[in-house]
């Protein structure tokens, strides 16, 4: 009977040590994405002042710059060029900060913000030759509009802000 009772414990203690065994990752799977949700509201993401925007094409047409000297010209006809202007071009075999022509076309498209459903402006670049593309959003007040992407992955938190330039489209 005394035997009995020791294989039952021995037994219990077997379960039970299993049991925390396989608990033991879930619980560090549900703390490290706990952890990962907290950092983000306490360190967001470096979205640019201001709110999304809608903006008329007149006031998307014109010169562009970013914070080292790349140039975006949006001409009316739908046509632009650039130089050295930052971005996340998409397409083959690029580098995500390069763009890898002068020229092509834009597009100002209109969608929503996701997190808010704020409607808002985006332009979309497609250089030429080829497929490559880009696309910026429209962020700040009707005064000091800017447009912005991501450059890369969001969570490593490089961004591409570009200000309007006073002055003729060039």
């Amino acid at each position: 009977m005394q035997g009995e009772k020791s294989r039952k414990g021995v037994l219990i203690g077997v379960v039970a040590g299993a049991g925390c065994l396989l608990a033991a990752p879930v619980l560090l799977i549900v703390g490290a994405l706990t952890l990962m949700l907290l950092g983000r509201a306490l360190a967001p993401l470096p979205i640019p002042d201001g709110e999304a925007l809608v903006l008329r094409d007149e006031q998307i047409v014109g010169t562009w710059r970013d914070d080292s000297g790349g140039r975006l010209v949006l001409r009316e006809d739908g046509t632009f060029t650039s130089d050295g202007v930052c971005g996340d071009f998409t397409g083959d075999d690029l580098a995500a900060t390069t763009a890898p022509d002068p020229g092509g076309t834009w597009e100002h498209r209109e969608s929503e913000e996701v997190e808010t459903d704020t409607p808002m402006s985006e332009v979309h670049l497609t250089f030429t030759p080829g497929e490559v593309w880009t696309q910026y959003e429209a962020r700040g007040t009707s005064e000091k509009a800017v447009l912005w992407t991501f450059v890369g992955d969001p969570d490593s938190g490089d961004v591409c802000v570009l200000d309007k330039v006073d002055g003729a489209a060039g």
